[in-house]
Parts: C-alpha cells; sequence; structure tokens
C-alpha cells in the first residue's frame, strides 16, 4: 500500500499526495467519473468537484470571485487541470449535499428526538 507523501494547502484546496502500488479507495459525493487528459489539454472544474488527480497533471487554482465570497462561502475557486493523465471528479459537492439534507432534518430543541424521512424511509425519532 502506498503511504502519505505530502498534504498541501494552497489557496482552498487540500491536497494529499500518495505514492506506491496497491489498491486505493476512495469517497465521493455522487457518482465519480474518469477524465483522460492528453498532453496540454487543459481543464477547468469547481474546487468542491475534484476528487483526484494522477502525479502528471499539473494545477493550479485560481478564484472566479471576489476574495470576500470566496473566503466566506468557501466558493469562487476553481483549479486549472493541464494534462497529460486521469482525473477523478465527483457529480456532486459536499456544499450541494448539505443544502440538499438540510431542508430534511428536524429543526427545534427537541430535533435529536424527531426523525427524519428520506425516500420514504423513516430514519430516526
Amino acid at each position: 500500500m502506498g503511504r502519505r507523501e505530502d498534504v498541501l494547502f494552497r489557496r482552498g484546496v487540500f491536497l494529499l499526495k500518495l505514492t506506491g502500488t496497491g489498491d486505493l479507495l476512495v469517497s465521493s459525493y455522487g457518482a465519480i467519473h474518469e477524465l483522460a487528459l492528453a498532453p496540454g489539454q487543459k481543464m477547468i472544474v469547481d474546487t468542491g468537484h475534484v476528487v483526484a488527480f494522477s502525479e502528471g497533471v499539473s494545477y493550479e487554482v485560481h478564484k472566479v470571485a471576489g476574495w470576500k465570497q470566496s473566503f466566506l462561502s468557501g466558493e469562487g475557486l476553481v483549479v486549472h487541470l493541464t494534462g497529460p493523465g486521469r482525473a477523478l471528479m465527483q457529480t456532486r459537492s459536499a456544499h450541494a449535499l448539505a443544502g440538499w439534507l438540510a431542508p430534511l432534518l428536524p429543526a427545534g430543541s427537541d430535533s435529536a428526538s424527531k426523525g427524519i424521512k428520506i425516500g420514504g424511509f423513516n430514519l430516526g425519532g
């Protein structure tokens, strides 16, 4: 199995560099789509959708909104990826998942004793 080699945090993006051989389990919010980037091919992706990319892919983080909005909301940052290599993207972001779940969650002081209903299933309560 690989080992953790480097942890980077640059302008709102947290990266963990893994090296070695073996299987790697990754998780995402939604489906994972694999993209093959040809040498020099560029792609711009919202930071919330990047799951992983191979060592040959270079990246740059850019803001698309004012720094105040980016800092306070966590949005407004994109990653410019340049091939060659593979990139894994998720179809949903953590922010979108939280927005989808929020209306389903109980509110109030006794919310711990209430259940929620998702897709016809009662959870908790």
